[in-house]
C-alpha cells in the first residue's frame, strides 16, 4: 500500500473511476460511431490504453509491498507504455476531429504538417528510450549489443540533478498539449453536417480538458524531478514512507485531473456526439452516461475502501455483488419511469382525435384540430416557434399550420422542397430570417414522396435537440397531414354527395314536373283532338311541341362523357380548350408530349379522363384569370408538358404569373379538383413562388396492359 488508507482509498477510488469510465466510452464510441474507420480506432484505441493505464495504476496501488518485484515490474511496464502514447493520440485525435485530413491543402494540414512530424519523432525516441530502460542488464545482452550501454547511460545524462529522459517526457507533454490547443483554437474545415454547430459547442469542453491535460503536464513536470532528487542514494533510487506520501498525493491531483478530463470528454461525447459522426445527440447515450458515471463513481468508493482498508477478498466479492445487484435495481426502476414519462409525452399524438365527430358534425371544417401540433412543439420540442407546412399533393388537401398561433405566416418552401430530395437528410439548417424564425427542417415523407415539412425554431432552453424527439417529431408530422388529409377529402367528398343528391332531386323534380305539367297535358290534348275528330295538323303541333320539350329536357341532362374527350382524346381536347378559350390571356402556349403519351392517354378509362382534364382545365382558367401581374400585360407564358413515368401519366402546367393567392377565390375550385383527383386513384399538387411562377402537376396511375 502506498499511503495511509484514507489516501489510499482516495487513490484507488479515483483510479477504478477512470478505469470503468475510460473503458466505457472507448466501448461505446467504437459501438456507436456512424462510420469505424482509422480515426475512430485511433480514438478507441486511446481510451481503451487510458483505461489500461489505470489498471496497472490500481495494481501498483494495492501491492503489499513496493520493491520492484516482478510483479510490480511487470505493471511498471505495462502502465508507462500507454503513459508514453496518450498525449500523441490526443493530438491525433484532435487534429482529425477538426478537419485535418478533410482538405488537402487546408490552412491545418500546412501550419500543422512540421509539427505532426516532429511530434511522431519524439513519440519514436520516447519509446525508443522506454525500450533502453526495459531491457535487462546482464552480460549477455552487453556483450550482443554492446551499443546499450552507451545508449542507456545518455539518457540518463543528468540536467539540472534530472535524468535526461526525465525532463524530455514533460517537454513531449506540454508539446503535443499546446499543439492540440491550437488545432482547436483555429480549425479546419468539417465534412459533418452540422459539424461547425457541434464544434461551437464542444470547443469549451474540448478547450477545458487539453488545459487540464496541460496541468496534468506540469504536475508531471514537477513530480518526476522531485522523485529523482529526493529519492536518489548514489546509484539507487529508496522511496521512503515520507516520500510516498508526497508522491501519492501529487498522484491523487494527477488522477483527479484525468477524471475531470473523462467526465468532460463522455459529457460532449453523449451531448453532442463528440467522435462518433452522428449528426444529432440521442437522449438514451446521454442517459447511459449518467448511469455509468453512478456506476462508476459508486463502486469506485465502494470498493476503493474495502481494498484501501485490507478487507478479505471474499468480502470484496459479496459488496461487488451487492452493488451490482443495487445497481441493475436502480436501473431498471429508472428505465420504468423513464417509460412512463415517454407515454405521457406521446399520449396526445396517439390519442383518439374525434375524427367522426368531426367529420359528422361540421363537414364544412377544415384542417385538423392543433392540438396535437402545439402538443409537439410544446412538450417534445419546446420550442418557441413552428410551422408544418404540406408540400406535393397534400398541400391541396391541407392548411399550414403554426405554432403559436400569433407567430408570422408560413414562409415559402419552394427551395427547400428541391433540397429535402436532393440531400435526403433527415435534418436541414435553415436562415431563420428567411423562414419566419424556424433554424431547422424536417422532410416529411410517404410512400410517394415528400408529403410536407416540419420547421421549428431554437429550444427555449438553447439545448439541442437529440435524434429521438426529431423521429418522433418527424413521425408525428406525418401522422398529423396524412390524418388532415384523409379528413379534408373526407369532408369534400362528402361536400360532393350533398350537392350532388341536392342536385339530383333537382333535377328529378324538374324532370317531373315538365313531364307532368307541360308534356303530359300536350300529349293528352292531342289525343282527345284526334278522337274528337278534330284537324290532324293541330294534334301534330302539339305533339311536335311535347317532342320539343322533351328533347330540351335530355340536352340539359349533364353528359356522361365530354364529348370532346371522346373525340378528340384527353390531351386533344386539353389543346383545343386552351386554344379556344383561353388563348387570348397568354402571350404563348409551349406543349412538350413525349411520344406515344396519346396512345397511353387514350386507355384511361372516361371517368379518369374528364377528372383529368377538368383539373387541368381549371387550373389554366386560374393562370388565365389571376396569374398576370399588372405590370407583365402581354408576357404570361404557358408551358404544358406530358409524359409517362413509373406507370403514371404527367400533366405538367407552370407559367411565369404572380401565383395563386387564397383571395383570388381560385381555392376552392382546385380543393375540389385535387379530391377527384384523389377519388381517382391521382393527385394534384401545386408549387408557387410569389411573383415568379406557379407549377401544377396532375399525376394519374395507367391501367396495366394485360
Amino acid at each position: 500500500m502506498i499511503a495511509g488508507p484514507l489516501l489510499t482509498w482516495a487513490l484507488v477510488a479515483t483510479s477504478l473511476f477512470n478505469t470503468i469510465l475510460l473503458l466505457w466510452l472507448g466501448i461505446t464510441l467504437w459501438l456507436n460511431a456512424n462510420r469505424r474507420n482509422l480515426s475512430i480506432a485511433v480514438t478507441t484505441i486511446g481510451f481503451v490504453l487510458g483505461s489500461a493505464f489505470f489498471v496497472s495504476h490500481s495494481a501498483l496501488l494495492l501491492s503489499d509491498t513496493w520493491r520492484l518485484t516482478r510483479s510490480n515490474t511487470l505493471w511498471l511496464a505495462l502502465g508507462m507504455t500507454p503513459v508514453v502514447l496518450l498525449p500523441y493520440v490526443w493530438y491525433v485525435v484532435l487534429l482529425w476531429y477538426n478537419g485535418y485530413w478533410t482538405g488537402a491543402d487546408s490552412p491545418l494540414r500546412r501550419r500543422h504538417r512540421p509539427w505532426l512530424g516532429l511530434a511522431s519523432l519524439v513519440l519514436v525516441a520516447g519509446f525508443a528510450c522506454l525500450v533502453l530502460l526495459g531491457i535487462p542488464h546482464v552480460p549477455v545482452v552487453r556483450q550482443l549489443t554492446p551499443w546499450i550501454v552507451p545508449a542507456r547511460q545518455f539518457i540518463k545524462t543528468p540536467l539540472w540533478g534530472v535524468p535526461l529522459v526525465a525532463v524530455g517526457y514533460p517537454l513531449y507533454v506540454l508539446l503535443c498539449v499546446l499543439l492540440s490547443l491550437d488545432t482547436l483554437w483555429r480549425p479546419g474545415l468539417t465534412d459533418r453536417m452540422l459539424g461547425e454547430e457541434a464544434r461551437r459547442r464542444a470547443r469549451p469542453w474540448l478547450m477545458t480538458a487539453t488545459l487540464l491535460l496541460l496541468l496534468v503536464g506540469f504536475l508531471v513536470a514537477v513530480v518526476v524531478p522531485y522523485t529523482v532528487v529526493n529519492t536518489r542514494t548514489g546509484s539507487y533510487y529508496i522511496l521512503t514512507r515520507e516520500r510516498l506520501e508526497v508522491i501519492a498525493r501529487f498522484d491523487l491531483a494527477i488522477c483527479l485531473l484525468i477524471a475531470a478530463v473523462t467526465v468532460l470528454l463522455g459529457q460532449a461525447m453523449t451531448a453532442y456526439e463528440l467522435f462518433t459522426g452522428k449528426v444529432l445527440p440521442r437522449k438514451g447515450l446521454a442517459r447511459q452516461w449518467k448511469h455509468a458515471l453512478w456506476l462508476a463513481a459508486g463502486y469506485g468508493l465502494w470498493m476503493g475502501g474495502a481494498l484501501a482498508w485490507g478487507q478479505e477478498p471474499v468480502y470484496a466479492a459479496l459488496l461487488t455483488a451487492l452493488l451490482m445487484t443495487g445497481f441493475f435495481a436502480l436501473l431498471s426502476w429508472r428505465s420504468y419511469v423513464e417509460w412512463e414519462q415517454a407515454m405521457r409525452q406521446l399520449r396526445p399524438f396517439v390519442a383518439s382525435q374525434r375524427w367522426y365527430e368531426t367529420l359528422v358534425a361540421s363537414p364544412s371544417a377544415a384542417g385538423h384540430p392543433p392540438d396535437p401540433f402545439a402538443a409537439l412543439c410544446e412538450n417534445l420540442l419546446n420550442t418557441h416557434v413552428a410551422y408544418l407546412l404540406p408540400v406535393g399533393p397534400t398541400a391541396a388537401l391541407v392548411s399550414p399550420q403554426r405554432y403559436p398561433a400569433s407567430s408570422a405566416e408560413a414562409p415559402a418552401v419552394g427551395p427547400l422542397t428541391g433540397q429535402a430530395l436532393e440531400e435526403g437528410r433527415l435534418i436541414l439548417p435553415l436562415d431563420p430570417a428567411v423562414y419566419g424564425g424556424a433554424t431547422w427542417a424536417v422532410p416529411l415523407w410517404r410512400e410517394r414522396g415528400l408529403v410536407g415539412l416540419l420547421l421549428f425554431g431554437p429550444r427555449r432552453d438553447d439545448g439541442l435537440y437529440t435524434q429521438e424527439e426529431i423521429e418522433i417529431a418527424r413521425s408525428t408530422g406525418e401522422r398529423l397531414l396524412d390524418t388532415a388529409a384523409s379528413l379534408a377529402l373526407s369532408q369534400r367528398l362528402m361536400q360532393l354527395q350533398r350537392e350532388r343528391m341536392a342536385a339530383t332531386q333537382i333535377l328529378d323534380q324538374r324532370t317531373r314536373r315538365v313531364l307532368h305539367d307541360e308534356v303530359l297535358p300536350l300529349i293528352h290534348t292531342a289525343m282527345l283532338a284526334l278522337a274528337a275528330g278534330q284537324p290532324a295538323q293541330a294534334a301534330l303541333q302539339q305533339l311536335s311541341d311535347a317532342h320539343g320539350q322533351v328533347s330540351d329536357l335530355l340536352r340539359e341532362l349533364p353528359p356522361t362523357v365530354t364529348p370532346e374527350i371522346a373525340r378528340l382524346g384527353l390531351l386533344g381536347a386539353l389543346r383545343k380548350a386552351v386554344e379556344v378559350e383561353f388563348a387570348p390571356a397568354f402571350a404563348q402556349v409551349a406543349w412538350r408530349c413525349a411520344e406515344g403519351v396519346e396512345a397511353q392517354a387514350a386507355a384511361l378509362s372516361p371517368l379518369a379522363a374528364e377528372t383529368v382534364y377538368f383539373a387541368a382545365r381549371e387550373i389554366v382558367r386560374n393562370a388565365a384569370k389571376h396569374a398576370r401581374p399588372a405590370d407583365q400585360a402581354g408576357r404570361l407564358r404557358l408551358e404544358i408538358t406530358a409524359r409517362v413515368a413509373e406507370g403514371q401519366l404527367l400533366i405538367t402546367l407552370e407559367d411565369n404569373g404572380a401565383g395563386i393567392k387564397e383571395e383570388t377565390g381560385s381555392g376552392h375550385g382546385l380543393a375540389l379538383h385535387s379530391t377527384l383527383m384523389a377519388v381517382v386513384g391521382g393527385s394534384l399538387s401545386l408549387d408557387t413562388v410569389p411573383g415568379q411562377m406557379t407549377r401544377a402537376q396532375l399525376a394519374l396511375p395507367l391501367p396495366k396492359q394485360v
